[in-house]
């Protein structure tokens, strides 16, 4: 996938694999963000992508629906911009399910939002690169 647009390949949508991310995925923090992550082989029916992710922002923690959409786009454009981090996991033949959760009780703004998604991305690329050299 070449360009910086999100594909809808990159979305993570089937419930089997939703519920397989939060039953055997390894959890991340950096605040505000939370991400789940499983990494998984490569569908060969699929386009090749490094990730699949979706967004969680909880109507506990956030009450009003256009301040959710808010912040759901501000990640969603923090992931967009970073997700080149995680291009050395698909030469390894796998995909990397995410989820990402937000876990604050009011709004942040887009710089924090993106150090946050950055450190995550970081994270988990070299968890990945340290399983597959173990």
């Amino acid at each position: 996938m070449s360009g910086q647009r999100l594909y809808k390949s990159e979305k993570l949508c089937s419930k089997i694999e939703i519920e397989k991310l939060y039953a055997q995925g390894s959890s991340i923090i950096a605040y505000p963000l939370r991400a789940v992550w499983l990494a998984v082989p490569c569908n060969e029916d699929r386009h090749p992508v490094a990730a699949r992710f979706l967004i969680s922002i909880p109507k506990k923690r956030i009450r009003h629906a256009v301040d959710r959409v808010l912040l759901r786009r501000r990640t969603r454009e923090a992931y967009r911009l970073n997700r080149s981090l995680l291009d050395g996991v698909v030469q390894e033949g796998k995909t990397v399910l995410i989820g990402f959760n937000w876990l604050a009780n009011h709004e942040y703004n887009y710089v924090t939002i993106e150090r946050s998604m950055q450190e995550l991305l970081d994270k988990i690329s070299s968890a990945i690169i340290q399983e597959t050299e173990a």
